[in-house]
């Protein structure tokens, strides 16, 4: 008999609301320093899986909630495509909720996020390029910071966080604000660009603690003065421009899941020319020192796992809960943001892996309702901040980068985008 699993609390509700238009897929790719083996990199895949049950499955519907269902088949791997952070064809894919691609001396991993969020699917990536690396002949010592095969998974890499940290007594009130939307050219095809500016993380962090504020306070507050001046990009601009920023919950809670344990908190406001940089930093680092601390997290984590235990929702048909998830979601998820900003942090990999990985890069799916999104990944000293944009209007990127270089940071750009 399969082994199958609950989806996760966070991961619910993307199997309802998922479209060609709306993806709700990310990608982490690793750049290595020789040109990448297609047959070996499978041979590494089909070796990592057996390690990650939680990626080791395909998605099921039940009458009431899809499912996760263990899934037998072999994985593959695929020529990268133009087309990034595409909906996932289950059937062409072998049933499952990732997908590995390469190209040149690139190694990529697109994730539906029902399946895990970035720390979890970093985690998967960096066993991957470990277990390739072995095979291509090289030694190197995990270190106990790869999940290697001989390292004995545990329940709490398979656990619900969410639920395990459900506490009914606390109460959120919070109600987030509806937020100013991007207006734009939409690609044709569903196309993505991608740029990419590499910064220094030390001259970064030197800037960002002149103002007494982190890399990712310092770099929010960047976004918002850098869209101060964009008006034709924006409609409905006498709402705020709201940033969600996604928070890794293991940092705050005792945790060792795969799976999804990460939610927003949102920071931002209305855009005026007059605004200040560091008047705007203010009100982030105060946004931060609010909602980072974790009984307010925790009382999100409550909102959240409440829905899913509403006894309403439990017992109405899948295919009902579907149309009042996707019209919920509708209302309270899309109309809140602007755009994301994911930062996933420094990658921490073997000394014996370091020769041959030259850089991360985290790319963060866009869509037709949030179209452009960003990701932060950190490796060594060198930062990657990926745009991806579902429209053709690059100014937000351009003042963004432009800015960064005005605090005197160096920033490299690279990018996939078509001539317009």
């Amino acid at each position: 008999m399969n082994n199958w699993y609950k989806l996760d609390n966070a991961a619910k509700i993307f199997p309802s609301v998922t479209s060609d238009k709306r993806t709700n897929v990310f990608r982490l790719s690793v750049v290595l320093t020789e040109e990448v083996e297609p047959k070996l990199l499978e041979e590494a895949l089909n070796i990592t899986i057996i390690r990650f049950p939680p990626m080791k499955v395909k998605m099921k519907r039940g009458l009431f909630w899809y499912y996760l269902e263990e899934n037998f088949a072999k994985a593959k791997v695929y020529p990268e495509s133009p087309h990034i952070c595409q909906r996932l064809k289950r059937k062409e894919n072998n049933g499952y909720l990732f997908k590995v691609s390469y190209h040149s001396t690139r190694i990529n991993l697109e994730v539906f996020h029902s399946l895990t969020d970035g720390s979890g699917a970093l985690e998967f990536l960096k066993a991957v390029v470990y277990n390739y690396l072995i095979l291509t002949g090289k030694k190197i010592d995990s270190e106990n910071l790869v999940l290697t095969s001989d390292i004995e998974n545990v329940y709490e890499e398979y656990q619900d966080s969410f639920v395990k940290n459900y506490k009914p007594s606390l109460k959120n009130n919070k109600r987030d604000p509806k937020a100013m939307q991007f207006r734009g050219s939409f690609y044709d095809d569903l196309y993505l660009s991608i740029v990419t500016g590499e910064v220094s993380v030390k001259a970064l962090k030197e800037v960002a603690h002149k103002f007494s504020a982190t890399i990712t306070e310092f770099l929010t507050a960047c976004l918002i003065c850098s869209a101060k001046d964009l008006n034709h990009l924006f409609r409905s601009k006498d709402k705020p421009l709201q940033i969600f920023i996604p928070v890794n919950l293991r940092k705050y809670f005792p945790s060792r899941t795969l799976r999804n344990f990460s939610l927003f908190i949102s920071a931002g406001m209305k855009l005026q020319e007059d605004l200040e940089f560091e008047a705007v930093l203010e009100v982030v680092k105060a946004v931060f020192q609010s909602e980072l601390q974790k009984e307010k997290l925790q009382e999100r984590i409550v909102a959240n796992v409440m829905i899913e235990k509403n006894f309403f929702l439990r017992i109405v048909p899948l295919v009902i809960k579907e149309l009042v998830l996707k019209i919920g979601y509708s209302a309270w998820g899309d109309k809140l943001n602007t755009m994301t900003f994911s930062n996933i942090g420094v990658v921490k990999i073997p000394k014996g892996m370091e020769p041959y990985v030259r850089k991360f890069i985290f790319t963060n799916g866009a869509s037709k309702t949030s179209p452009i999104n960003i990701g932060g990944i950190s490796y060594r000293d060198r930062m990657q901040i990926t745009f991806v944009g579902a429209i053709r209007e690059r100014d937000l990127q351009r003042e963004f980068f432009r800015m960064l270089a005005n605090f005197g940071i160096e920033v490299i750009v690279e990018t996939n985008e078509l001539e317009v």
